[in-house]
């Protein structure tokens, strides 16, 4: 009999937390802006011997979430550099402001942590390549469905070259 009581006194409670769940995520839409360092181990440094480059970078992201775990998003980021990249051939091949589009999967396995992987393309006046995208971010709510993030993204590039972005995520939910 006491169990019956308490779960008297328990059902009101979990009512109000599932209500609070489904109020929780009616905002099935995020906008997001990555400022970011790129490191781009196969980049001929200006001065010789001296290593890779980084390069910062700048992106924009739209994201629809289908529920909780599971959403699909338009990632968008743009290096602001000139390089030079070394082919296995050892020819040189000039990137200029590069700018990737990808659309990517992204998975929520608990509260905060997201993977994402995707495919993209990079275009460039000089040759565009095709961007195989995984990467995953830490989302912390800071109030009023605002979020900064730590994100880590890795790009390859055709089995040419890759890239390794590591930024600070801003988003809004909608």
């Amino acid at each position: 009999m006491k169990w019956l009581i308490g779960l008297f006194f328990i059902f009101p409670f979990v009512s109000i937390a599932q209500e609070h769940d489904i109020e929780e995520f009616n905002k099935h839409n995020r906008v997001s802006i990555v400022m970011g360092h790129t490191h781009v181990p196969k980049g001929v440094p200006a001065a010789p011997g001296g290593g890779s480059i980084i390069v910062a970078s700048w992106g924009l992201n739209y994201e629809y979430w289908f529920n909780k775990k599971w959403g699909i998003g338009l990632h968008n980021d743009m290096e602001i550099a000139t390089y030079l990249i070394e082919s296995s051939d050892g020819s040189q091949i000039q990137r200029s402001r590069p700018v990737i589009i990808s659309l990517v999967g992204i998975y929520n396995p608990w509260k905060g942590l997201e993977f994402l992987a995707g495919v993209g393309r990079e275009f460039e006046e000089q040759h565009d390549f095709w961007v195989y995208r995984i990467g995953i971010e830490y989302e912390i709510e800071i109030g009023n469905h605002w979020d900064l993030a730590p994100a880590f993204v890795v790009d390859v590039k055709e089995s040419l070259y890759d890239s390794f972005t590591i930024g600070l995520v801003i988003g809004k939910r909608f």
